[in-house]
């Protein structure tokens, strides 16, 4: 029997894909975790990092670009997000039972949902350029934009999914099987409003119907990095965003020219600082929530199925690996 520390992994391509592994330690630029959510075991650094301590009991989460389904992981400080309030659902039903488990407003599988799900949003909208559409680059409560209009498109794929986003604010919620794609812009959806549609933010990659929907002058936000735009005869400031909150002056991967690679700049960790500042309270007044479905680690490839066959909608899953 191996006296290194051993832990469950989900390894993929393999004829026995869930299995046990070593628990990596902290190294210099070490990164394996994604999406992920968790208290501190120990630290780098000599065992001495400012702010940090091992058996965090606030929790910790954080976006990285590597294998979050294990047990344990390894990440830059700079990369964690502080949990004001959380529940620790993932710790053994034992534990909770004799009390040793606090409970709190904020569960640990909501806290897994915000990684990356949120700075998609929040750095496409609120960035300054050339990673944002800047509309709130210093997390202004002051509500700078109230009463303009705005669109997400293909904010749930299930008309089902339409009374969280009313209930976070939406004004209107679109029935695609309703208006299709091609009439959205001429529809009376979009054509009365007023004031006139200034911002789209397109969550699928159909740009050039975002670009068709805003007024000249507006912007045009996409999430897919190679979204085709055969337009012309408005100005639209039109964004690409990649939903970083850490660049690559923090993470050790460096910017690639394939589209699916890496594309964070040192621009993603000066704003991120602010969404790690900011997130917290943000959270704890309700301004953002989470909706998720939990497994076990053996529940992924499940899961990973039902994201090809497009049948996840309005929620992110989650898994614990220390559940098989």
């Amino acid at each position: 029997m191996s006296s290194t520390p051993q832990q469950n992994a989900l390894i993929v391509p393999s004829l026995q894909p869930l299995r046990a592994c070593a628990v990596p330690s902290p190294g210099p630029g070490q990164v394996l975790g994604h999406d992920i959510a968790g208290v501190v075991q120990q630290l780098g650094g000599g065992g001495v990092l400012e702010g940090f301590k091992v058996g965090d009991r606030d929790g910790r989460f954080s976006q990285s670009l590597n294998g979050g389904f294990q047990q344990y992981t390894v990440l830059p400080a700079a990369a964690l997000m502080h949990v004001l309030t959380c529940h620790y659902d993932f710790y053994p039903s034992a534990d909770r039972k004799e009390g040793l488990v606090d409970s709190c407003s904020l569960s640990f599988d909501a806290a897994a949902t915000f990684p990356i799900t949120f700075p998609t949003a929040c750095v496409g909208l609120f960035a300054p350029a050339p990673i944002g559409a800047a509309l709130n680059p210093t997390f202004s409560w002051d509500k700078p934009h109230q009463g303009e209009s705005a669109l997400v498109w293909e904010g749930a794929r299930q008309q089902a999914n339409c009374y969280p986003i009313v209930q976070l604010g939406a004004t209107e919620c679109i029935d695609r099987a309703v208006v299709s794609t091609d009439a959205l812009p001429t529809s009376e959806a979009i054509t009365s409003l007023s004031p006139p549609l200034k911002v789209v933010y397109d969550a699928v990659g159909n740009l050039e119907t975002a670009y068709d929907c805003v007024v000249d002058g507006g912007r045009a936000i996409t999430v897919h990095p190679m979204a085709p735009l055969n337009r012309e005869g408005k100005t639209v400031q039109v964004t690409r965003v990649q939903g970083y909150y850490v660049g690559p002056d923090v993470m050790s991967f460096k910017p690639t020219g394939n589209v699916q690679g890496y594309h964070a700049v040192p621009e993603h960790t000066t704003f991120g600082k602010l969404i790690i500042k900011n997130l917290p309270e943000m959270i704890e007044k309700g301004v953002v929530t989470a909706r998720s479905i939990v497994s076990g680690l053996s529940g992924i490839p499940a899961g990973l199925e039902r994201l090809k066959l497009g049948a996840v909608s309005g929620i992110k899953l989650v898994a614990h690996p220390q559940d098989n």
